[in-house]
C-alpha cells in the first residue's frame, strides 16, 4: 500500500472511530458507508473495504464487537460497535474542547496554504464546531488577541479552484494519468502535459503537483525510457485545467521525500547531482547553521568563526542562484567550474552597474584635469 493509500485509510478509520462510539447501536456495513459518504470522506467504496477498516482496528487494540441485525430489507447482516475499554485501558468518545478549537483559530494561518485540497475537510469541519459553541464576539476577541503571533506573508485562502484540485486528488488516489493545461514561467501560453501524478507538495505557501511526464505514445517520440524520467514539479497557480484518464500508471517505488532530501528547494534535474564544498564568511556562519543551508550539509567551524560547508549531492541550476544570493559573503571552493561560472555572473552583473557610473567618473577626472591646466 503507497504512502496516499495508507493516508486515506487512516483518514477513514479516524471518521470510523467517531462514529462508531457515537452510535448508540451497532451499526452495518452498509450504514457505515451511507454516513462516511454523509462526511464527505468517501465518494464509493466497497463492503469488502469497509469490513477491512474494521478489521484494522481490532487489530490495532480497538474492542470491536460483531453482532447481526436486520437490513431495512428485513434480512440478517453483520453489525458492528466498539465496547467500552481496551483492557486496562477505558476509551470514550472523542470530545474536543473550546480551548482546543480556540488554538486552532489561532493557527488558521498556518493552515491555509491547505485551502481547498482534501486535507482542508477536516479542517473545515473542526472550524464549524468551533462556530456552533463560539460567539463571533468572542472569536473576534481571540484574534485580537494572539499574543505576538504573526504569520508573513499571510498566504491567500483557498485561491485554488476546488473542480482542479478535486481532478487531481482523483487521479492521484487511483493513480490515473492526469492531463493538464499548464504555463511554465518560460512560455507565454498554456501547454497540454500528459503527467503521472505522485503526490501533492506544499512548499513556500504554494501547491505543487509531483510526478512524471507520461511517456508517448510512439516509441520514436520517447526521449528517454519511463524508468530514466525525473520527477517534475508543477506549480498550480499556473495550471489552467486538470482532466485525469482512464489511464492507470504504476507509482514509482522511490518517494517524494526521499526525492527531496538533496534538495535546498523543491529542484530536480536530470543533470546528475555532484560535491560542493563552499566557505561561509563569519557574518552568515550562525544562519547557515541554523536555516540550514543545505538539507544534507556537514559543517566545519573554522578557528576565524567561518564555516565551510561539505555538500556531497547538489545541482549546478538550484545552488548557483542559492549562492548569489549571498553575495560576497560566500565563495564556492568546490566544483572549480562552478567557480567560472559564478564569475562570469558577477563579471555581467558588474558590468550593468559599472556603465551607468563610467560616465561620471570620466566627467569628474576631466573636470579635475580642466583645473590643473588652470593651475
Amino acid at each position: 500500500m503507497d504512502s496516499l493509500s495508507r493516508h486515506e485509510q487512516l483518514l477513514r478509520v479516524f471518521h470510523l472511530i467517531d462514529i462508531l462510539m457515537s452510535a448508540k447501536q451497532p451499526l452495518s456495513t452498509m450504514e457505515l458507508k451511507d454516513r462516511l459518504q454523509s462526511r464527505g470522506v468517501i465518494d464509493d467504496m466497497s463492503e469488502k473495504n469497509i469490513r477491512r477498516d474494521i478489521e484494522f482496528l481490532g487489530k490495532f487494540g480497538y474492542a470491536v464487537t460483531a453482532s447481526k441485525k436486520r437490513s431495512p430489507r428485513g434480512a440478517l447482516c453483520h453489525a458492528w460497535a466498539i465496547a467500552s475499554g481496551r483492557g486496562a485501558t477505558e476509551l470514550s468518545a472523542p470530545v474536543i474542547s473550546l480551548p482546543e478549537l480556540l488554538s486552532l483559530a489561532v493557527a488558521r494561518d498556518f493552515l491555509s496554504p491547505l485551502a481547498g485540497t482534501f486535507y482542508w475537510r477536516g479542517i473545515s469541519q473542526l472550524i464549524a464546531k468551533l462556530e456552533k459553541i463560539a460567539t463571533p464576539e468572542l472569536l473576534a476577541y481571540v484574534d485580537a488577541h494572539k499574543e505576538g503571533l504573526v504569520v508573513h506573508p499571510k498566504p491567500p485562502a483557498a485561491k485554488y479552484r476546488s473542480r482542479t484540485l478535486n481532478a487531481i486528488n482523483r487521479a492521484i488516489r487511483n493513480t490515473l494519468e492526469l492531463s493538464i493545461r499548464y504555463t511554465s514561467l518560460a512560455d507565454m501560453k498554456p501547454k497540454t502535459y500528459h503527467i503521472h501524478p505522485e503526490g501533492i507538495v506544499l512548499y513556500d505557501g504554494s501547491i505543487y503537483i509531483a510526478g512524471y511526464r507520461a511517456a508517448a505514445a510512439s516509441p520514436k517520440q520517447r526521449s528517454k525510457p519511463a524508468s530514466e524520467e525525473a520527477m517534475r514539479f508543477f506549480k498550480l497557480d499556473r495550471v489552467q485545467s486538470a482532466k485525469p484518464s482512464s489511464r492507470t500508471f504504476q507509482r514509482h517505488k522511490q518517494t517524494i521525500e526521499s526525492l527531496l532530501a538533496d534538495s535546498m528547494t523543491i529542484f530536480r534535474s536530470e543533470e546528475p547531482a555532484r560535491r560542493y564544498r563552499i566557505a561561509i564568511d563569519a557574518s552568515r556562519a550562525r544562519w547557515a547553521c541554523e536555516k540550514p543551508f543545505h538539507p544534507r550539509q556537514k559543517v566545519r567551524i573554522q578557528f576565524d568563526g567561518s564555516v565551510i560547508l561539505d555538500i556531497d549531492r547538489a545541482w549546478d541550476d538550484e545552488m548557483i542562484p542559492q549562492l548569489l544570493g549571498l553575495a560576497d559573503h560566500v565563495e564556492v571552493l568546490e566544483p572549480e567550474d562552478v567557480r567560472e561560472r559564478i564569475l562570469e555572473v558577477a563579471q555581467r552583473i558588474a558590468a550593468k552597474y559599472m556603465c551607468r557610473h563610467l560616465r561620471p567618473i570620466e566627467g569628474l577626472r576631466e573636470s579635475r584635469e580642466t583645473e590643473g591646466m588652470l593651475q
